[in-house]
This record gives structure tokens, C-alpha cells and sequence, in this order.
């Protein structure tokens, strides 16, 4: 549309010079003949910049008329009538940052989802997308989308399960964006589950169920610490009193033992022998007799 309105002017001046040319002086009629020239040379250096176009690689060059696509041309240098216009469209993978998508879990409770997401549009079909929806398909088209698949997924969830479950809920959400895509040309190359967030209160929330549930697991413990040292105590003092019992036995069948082997000229033999080689004289009570029978006193044979 520009370069039809600079040319109507360029034309305008060609024709207002070629006709005031008659009204200039002899000496001077060459002035209009030079702004002429001029205007038509002009002209085509306008057309000629106006019908080149560079596309770069990875791009395509959407082409439009009066409004209406018409057509597409693809990378490298291009000549396109001048009346023409051309919109460069990127086909390269793209990567789009999708933060806080509003979304919510079984309980209703918020989520915030932050996620990133690859797309790439068909070079062949980019056209029929531009015409059906427009230059800003990724605002109309997909955006919309991902933040819709997360909120059908994460609702699925408790709060507390959503995080265990995100692996699931990406694929889920890959899946479905694939499937609604495709039929506008658009590949979803990678869809990456950046962050799952909850609002202050509520994780402040968890954060307290959490450490009271790790101070009952501790108490937990030293309760069973404690009844372990008990157990251990009630253990050693029944080993304690069976060792005693043992000994009690063992000592009293030895004594028994001991009382049936004794008689009196044993026991007047060990007074003797635990008697000084000095003791001369002995002092024995009245009515006690320490005579020992010779044979006593004699070794055997």
C-alpha cells in the first residue's frame, strides 16, 4: 500500500512538471525536464527496493495482498510485486516462558504452575495458520491451551500430591497439547515443568505439619530408645540372678559334698597340721579330747 501511494505522488509530480514545462522560460524549460527524470528514476529505484525481500534462514516470507494471503516464499533473496507485502515468520524452535499459570488441586486450593514451553510451526503450511488465525497464534492458540491442560490436571491432585506428580502432569499436558495442535500445523517439541507453587499461608501451613510430625517421629523414637535400655536392664538382671542361682547351687552341692567327706580325725589332722612348729603346749578346754589315734598321726604304707 505504500509504495502505491508514493508512486501516485511520484506520478503526480511527473505530470504537474511535464505540464508546466510549456509556462517556463525558453532558457529555463530544461528544469522540468531534469525533475522528470528524476521522478521516474526515483520511481524505479522505490519499485526495486519495495519488490526485494531477504529472507533469512529459518524464516518464511508470508505474502499478502490488499490484506488477503495469498501465498509464501522461502529463504534467500526474493523479488515480490512491489504492491505486495511480506511478513516474516519464524519456523525455528521457539522457546516461550509461561510464568504463574493460575491453576488449582482437588481441595481447590491455588497452584501456580511455571512451565516452558518449545513449539515450531510447519514451514510448509505456515500460510494457512497466518490466514486462519493470524500472526499471534501463540496468544491465541496456545497459551490458552497450556494454561487450560494444567488446571484439568492439577485438579485431579491433592495439594500435597501434586509435587510426586508432576512427572505425570507434564506428560499429560505434553499429550493433550499435541493432540490439540497438530491440526494447526503446530510440532510442541518439549514442554518443561519449570515450578510448582502454593500460596505463603499454605505452605507455611505444611511447613508446621512437617515439623510437628518430625517431633513425634523423634519422641517416637526415644520411646522406644527408653523401652529398649529397659528391656536390656530386665534382661541383665535376670541373667544376673540365674548366674547367682547357678552359683547358690553349685556352692551348696560342694558344701554338701564337702560336709559328707569330713571326719573328726580329718579335722583334728588339719588343726595339727595348721598348728606353729613352735607350739609346745596346748590348752584344752575340760571335757575336750585331742588325743588323735596314732594310726592318725602315721603315714600309709
Amino acid at each position: 500500500m505504500g509504495w502505491i501511494v508514493v508512486i501516485v505522488l511520484l506520478g503526480l509530480v511527473f505530470v504537474a512538471f511535464a505540464f508546466a514545462q510549456k509556462f517556463f522560460p525558453e532558457d529555463l524549460r530544461i528544469l522540468p525536464r531534469l525533475v522528470r527524470y528524476v521522478v521516474f528514476a526515483l520511481a524505479g529505484i522505490i519499485t526495486f527496493v519495495s519488490s526485494f525481500y531477504q529472507i533469512p534462514a529459518g524464516e518464511v516470507g508470508v505474502i499478502s495482498e490488499f490484506g488477503a494471503i495469498t501465498g509464501q516464499i522461502s529463504e534467500g533473496p526474493k523479488f515480490v510485486a512491489p504492491w505486495k507485502s511480506v511478513l516474516k515468520a519464524n519456523v525455528r524452535v521457539r522457546s516461550h516462558q509461561l510464568k504463574k499459570l493460575d491453576s488449582f488441586s482437588r481441595e481447590t486450593q491455588d497452584v501456580f504452575v511455571d512451565a516452558t514451553l518449545n513449539i515450531r510451526v510447519s514451514p510448509q503450511t505456515i500460510q494457512q495458520l497466518y490466514r486462519t488465525v493470524g500472526p499471534d497464534y501463540f496468544d491465541v492458540l496456545v497459551r490458552p491451551r497450556v494454561a487450560q491442560n494444567f488446571k484439568d490436571e492439577t485438579v485431579k491432585y491433592n495439594s500435597v500430591d501434586i509435587a510426586p506428580n508432576r512427572e505425570k502432569i507434564r506428560k499429560t499436558v505434553r499429550e493433550r497439547l499435541e493432540r490439540e495442535l497438530s491440526p494447526y500445523s503446530i510440532e510442541v517439541v518439549d514442554l518443561l515443568l519449570d515450578n510448582i507453587d502454593f500460596r505463603k499461608a499454605f505452605k507455611e501451613s505444611i511447613e508446621a505439619k512437617q515439623i510437628a510430625t518430625q517431633k513425634a517421629l523423634e519422641e517416637e523414637q526415644k520411646v522406644k530408645a527408653s523401652r529398649f535400655v529397659a528391656l536390656q536392664v530386665i534382661e541383665k538382671a535376670k541373667g544376673e540372678g540365674q548366674a547367682t542361682l547357678e552359683r547358690a547351687t553349685k556352692q551348696a552341692e560342694a558344701n554338701a559334698k564337702l560336709a559328707a567327706s569330713l571326719t573328726p580325725a580329718l579335722i583334728q589332722w588339719q588343726m595339727i597340721q595348721r598348728l606353729s612348729d613352735k607350739v609346745s603346749l596346748i590348752m584344752i578346754p575340760p571335757g575336750q579330747s585331742f588325743i588323735l589315734d596314732p594310726k592318725v598321726l602315721t603315714p600309709k604304707k
